[in-house]
């Protein structure tokens, strides 16, 4: 379930950056340690958006018999911006007669925030709902001003066991074929529905 929920997520955000939101984000993908790496190539490639599963608290029993779990889980979703303005620039953008000349980390995450607000993306999972922001980065590389802002969102999943007879009700049904006449098709059918105790 984590994995398709962080495409899921990338899914949503790359349907909008088809020049919707004023500009375009160069790149798009989960977070593998980039900014653990080498930050100058990262800056190259800002702006960015990076998804990352961040944690799942502690799994509360659902129902009777805790034969259920609801699982909670944190994602986030990191927004980066560069400028040659200054930091400044690289937090709040750029804006000239309503146009994007240069987009924000501040802008990035309103609209990260607008774009994933309730959404559970056709999934079995609890609406998106905002948690913390926190700050990454706020630093000048090589003559470059570089802000990063992650945007924690927060869910929900169900996990059980495989089914059985008493976890699935489609275990409680039984089809009956009566084959009188010894031909192929069946004489007549039943269909037994037993009930739990």
């Amino acid at each position: 379930m984590i994995t398709d929920i962080e495409n899921a997520i990338l899914a949503r955000l790359q349907s909008a950056n088809d020049g919707r939101l004023g500009y375009k984000i160069a790149a798009l993908a989960t977070y593998g340690g980039e900014f653990d790496d080498d930050l100058a190539q990262v800056v190259r490639q800002l702006p960015g958006v990076w998804v990352v599963y961040a944690g799942g608290g502690k799994p509360v029993p659902y129902g009777s018999g805790k034969i259920k779990w609801r699982i909670p889980a944190t994602f986030a979703v990191m927004v980066g911006a560069r400028s040659v303005r200054g930091e400044p620039f690289s937090r709040r953008g750029l804006e000239v007669g309503g146009q994007v000349k240069e987009v924000g980390a501040y802008r990035m995450l309103e609209d990260c925030r607008r774009i994933l607000l309730n959404q559970d993306f056709g999934l079995s999972i609890a609406r998106f709902e905002p948690g913390a922001v926190k700050t990454l980065y706020n630093v000048r590389l090589n003559g470059l001003a570089l802000s990063v802002f992650a945007q924690e969102w927060h869910t929900a999943f169900m996990v059980g066991p495989e089914p059985t007879a008493a976890s699935d009700p489609d275990w409680l049904r039984c089809g009956l074929h009566y084959h009188l006449n010894h031909g192929q098709d069946a004489t007549a059918t039943d269909e037994l529905t037993l009930h739990q105790p």
